[in-house]
């Protein structure tokens, strides 16, 4: 009887463990979708600068330790960058049509029509990101 006891006792705080593991999961879902749509607000502002289709998205196997919204607001200074870009009339910067936001510190990159910044600690994201298109 005490063995069964022990067992029922046993899965009873193996299921309840289970459940808060997935509400865990559903809240990191949930924040997910929040700074993916963070993300796209601040990126149809820079369609509406650079008159062109950008999707943008976020590269969450590279965010690491960066709490989301902070990783979103230093992309946000990277997109400002492309939007001061279009502003200029550089035709690079027009022709952007896919943003990804990063976490892994390497910085702004152009790669034909897609610029990927990746954040970094003390990293100014709107010079990276203007030197990047700069250098393009």
């Amino acid at each position: 009887m005490a063995i069964r006891l022990t067992f029922a006792v046993l899965l009873i705080a193996a299921a309840l463990l289970a459940g808060a593991a997935d509400a865990q999961s559903l809240k990191d879902v949930r924040a997910r979708e929040e700074n993916t749509a963070a993300l796209a607000e601040e990126a149809f502002y820079t369609r509406k600068v650079c008159d062109n289709e950008i999707r943008a998205e976020i590269d969450w196997a590279s965010a690491g330790d960066w709490q989301a919204g902070l990783l979103i607001a230093e992309c946000d200074k990277a997109l400002g960058a492309l939007e001061a870009a279009c502003r200029a009339g550089d035709q690079r910067a027009q022709n952007v049509t896919r943003f990804v936001c990063a976490g892994d510190g390497a910085g702004a990159r152009l790669s034909g029509r897609s610029l990927r910044y990746g954040a970094g600690r003390g990293v100014n994201a709107f010079a990276d990101t203007q030197e990047a298109l700069a250098d393009s």
